[in-house]
Protein backbone atom coordinates (compact mmCIF):
# COMPACT_ATOMS: atom_id res chain seq x y z
CA UNK A 1 0.00 0.00 0.00
CA UNK A 2 1.34 3.42 -0.93
CA UNK A 3 2.27 5.61 2.03
CA UNK A 4 0.44 8.64 0.64
CA UNK A 5 -2.78 6.85 -0.32
CA UNK A 6 -5.76 7.36 1.98
CA UNK A 7 -6.59 4.14 3.80
CA UNK A 8 -9.99 2.54 3.40
CA UNK A 9 -12.02 0.06 5.42
CA UNK A 10 -10.54 -2.74 3.28
CA UNK A 11 -7.02 -1.71 4.31
CA UNK A 12 -7.59 -2.04 8.07
CA UNK A 13 -7.20 -5.85 8.40
CA UNK A 14 -4.20 -5.72 6.05
CA UNK A 15 -2.50 -3.04 8.17
CA UNK A 16 -3.08 -5.10 11.32
CA UNK A 17 -1.88 -8.33 9.67
CA UNK A 18 1.25 -6.56 8.39
CA UNK A 19 2.25 -6.08 12.05
CA UNK A 20 2.16 -9.86 12.53
CA UNK A 21 -1.21 -9.80 14.29
CA UNK A 22 -4.27 -11.87 13.60
CA UNK A 23 -7.23 -9.49 13.33
CA UNK A 24 -10.48 -11.21 14.21
CA UNK A 25 -13.54 -9.58 12.67
CA UNK A 26 -16.26 -8.72 15.19
CA UNK A 27 -18.48 -7.38 12.41
CA UNK A 28 -17.89 -5.97 8.92
CA UNK A 29 -16.35 -2.75 10.31
CA UNK A 30 -14.66 -3.91 13.54
CA UNK A 31 -11.59 -6.05 14.26
CA UNK A 32 -9.92 -7.22 17.46
CA UNK A 33 -6.32 -8.29 18.02
CA UNK A 34 -4.63 -9.50 21.17
CA UNK A 35 -1.14 -8.08 21.29
CA UNK A 36 1.59 -8.98 23.82
CA UNK A 37 3.16 -6.00 25.56
CA UNK A 38 5.78 -5.74 28.27
CA UNK A 39 3.12 -5.60 31.01
CA UNK A 40 0.66 -8.19 29.70
CA UNK A 41 -1.55 -8.52 26.67
CA UNK A 42 -3.50 -5.63 25.19
CA UNK A 43 -6.77 -6.19 23.40
CA UNK A 44 -6.81 -3.79 20.46
CA UNK A 45 -10.16 -3.02 18.87
CA UNK A 46 -10.29 -1.11 15.59
CA UNK A 47 -13.59 0.17 14.23
CA UNK A 48 -13.97 1.93 10.89
CA UNK A 49 -17.13 4.01 11.32
CA UNK A 50 -17.23 5.86 8.01
CA UNK A 51 -15.89 9.35 8.67
CA UNK A 52 -13.96 8.18 11.77
CA UNK A 53 -11.78 5.26 12.72
CA UNK A 54 -11.53 4.33 16.39
CA UNK A 55 -8.56 2.46 17.81
CA UNK A 56 -8.86 1.29 21.41
CA UNK A 57 -7.16 -0.75 24.09
CA UNK A 58 -10.19 -2.16 25.85
CA UNK A 59 -10.43 -2.89 28.55
CA UNK A 60 -7.32 -0.97 29.56
CA UNK A 61 -7.12 -2.74 32.93
CA UNK A 62 -7.59 -6.45 33.55
CA UNK A 63 -11.04 -6.60 35.22
CA UNK A 64 -9.91 -9.40 37.54
CA UNK A 65 -6.97 -7.32 38.78
CA UNK A 66 -9.09 -4.33 39.86
CA UNK A 67 -12.19 -5.93 41.39
CA UNK A 68 -14.54 -4.67 42.82
CA UNK A 69 -13.85 -1.62 40.67
CA UNK A 70 -14.65 -1.41 36.99
CA UNK A 71 -17.85 -1.89 35.07
CA UNK A 72 -18.74 1.77 35.62
CA UNK A 73 -18.01 1.65 39.36
CA UNK A 74 -15.03 3.89 40.00
CA UNK A 75 -14.20 6.13 42.93
CA UNK A 76 -14.65 9.83 42.06
CA UNK A 77 -11.06 10.45 43.15
CA UNK A 78 -9.83 7.98 40.53
CA UNK A 79 -11.93 9.49 37.74
CA UNK A 80 -10.50 12.89 38.63
CA UNK A 81 -6.99 11.47 38.21
CA UNK A 82 -7.91 10.02 34.81
CA UNK A 83 -9.16 13.42 33.66
CA UNK A 84 -5.89 14.98 34.84
CA UNK A 85 -3.89 12.38 32.91
CA UNK A 86 -5.98 13.03 29.78
CA UNK A 87 -5.03 16.70 29.93
CA UNK A 88 -1.38 15.67 29.52
CA UNK A 89 -1.85 13.21 26.66
CA UNK A 90 -1.74 14.04 22.96
CA UNK A 91 -3.92 12.13 20.50
CA UNK A 92 -4.83 9.28 22.90
CA UNK A 93 -7.36 9.67 25.71
CA UNK A 94 -8.84 7.54 28.44
CA UNK A 95 -12.58 6.91 28.24
CA UNK A 96 -15.20 4.56 29.61
CA UNK A 97 -16.37 1.94 27.11
CA UNK A 98 -19.94 0.72 26.68
CA UNK A 99 -19.50 -1.69 29.61
CA UNK A 100 -18.19 1.08 31.89
CA UNK A 101 -14.62 -0.25 31.77
CA UNK A 102 -11.63 2.01 31.28
CA UNK A 103 -10.39 2.14 27.68
CA UNK A 104 -7.60 4.02 25.93
CA UNK A 105 -8.77 5.46 22.61
CA UNK A 106 -7.66 7.28 19.50
CA UNK A 107 -10.18 8.80 17.10
CA UNK A 108 -8.96 9.64 13.61
CA UNK A 109 -10.84 11.23 10.71
CA UNK A 110 -10.77 8.93 7.69
CA UNK A 111 -11.11 11.61 4.99
CA UNK A 112 -7.34 11.95 4.66
CA UNK A 113 -6.03 9.17 6.92
CA UNK A 114 -2.80 7.62 5.69
CA UNK A 115 -1.03 4.47 6.82
CA UNK A 116 1.72 6.35 8.69
CA UNK A 117 -0.91 8.19 10.78
CA UNK A 118 -2.62 4.90 11.58
CA UNK A 119 0.75 3.43 12.60
CA UNK A 120 1.53 6.48 14.75
CA UNK A 121 -1.80 6.08 16.55
CA UNK A 122 -1.10 2.39 17.23
CA UNK A 123 2.40 3.21 18.49
CA UNK A 124 0.97 5.80 20.89
CA UNK A 125 -1.60 3.32 22.17
CA UNK A 126 1.19 0.87 22.97
CA UNK A 127 3.52 3.43 24.51
CA UNK A 128 0.81 4.84 26.77
CA UNK A 129 -0.43 1.36 27.71
CA UNK A 130 3.05 0.23 28.70
CA UNK A 131 3.79 3.47 30.54
CA UNK A 132 0.47 3.92 32.35
CA UNK A 133 -1.16 0.51 32.86
CA UNK A 134 0.44 -0.30 36.22
CA UNK A 135 0.34 3.26 37.63
CA UNK A 136 -3.32 3.61 36.59
CA UNK A 137 -4.16 0.26 38.20
CA UNK A 138 -2.35 1.28 41.39
CA UNK A 139 -4.13 4.67 41.41
CA UNK A 140 -7.48 2.90 41.13
CA UNK A 141 -6.67 0.51 43.96
CA UNK A 142 -5.38 3.38 46.13
CA UNK A 143 -8.48 5.47 45.45
CA UNK A 144 -10.63 2.44 46.19
CA UNK A 145 -8.91 1.84 49.52
CA UNK A 146 -9.30 5.51 50.42
CA UNK A 147 -13.05 5.38 49.79
CA UNK A 148 -13.41 2.23 51.91
CA UNK A 149 -11.61 3.69 54.94
CA UNK A 150 -13.57 5.62 57.55
CA UNK A 151 -12.80 9.34 57.58
CA UNK A 152 -10.11 10.37 60.07
CA UNK A 153 -11.37 11.23 63.54
CA UNK A 154 -11.90 14.92 64.20
CA UNK A 155 -9.73 15.95 67.18
CA UNK A 156 -12.50 18.36 68.24
CA UNK A 157 -14.74 15.33 68.87
CA UNK A 158 -12.35 13.88 71.46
Amino acid sequence: MSESRVITIDDVPQLLSARGWTPRPLDKRTWRCTVPLGNGNARIVVRHAGPWIYLSVMPFLDPDAVRPWGGGKYPARFLGRILAVNANLAMVKFALDDDGDLALRVELPTASLQAREFETALALLFTITEQYRLPIRDALLDAGRATQQPPPADPADG
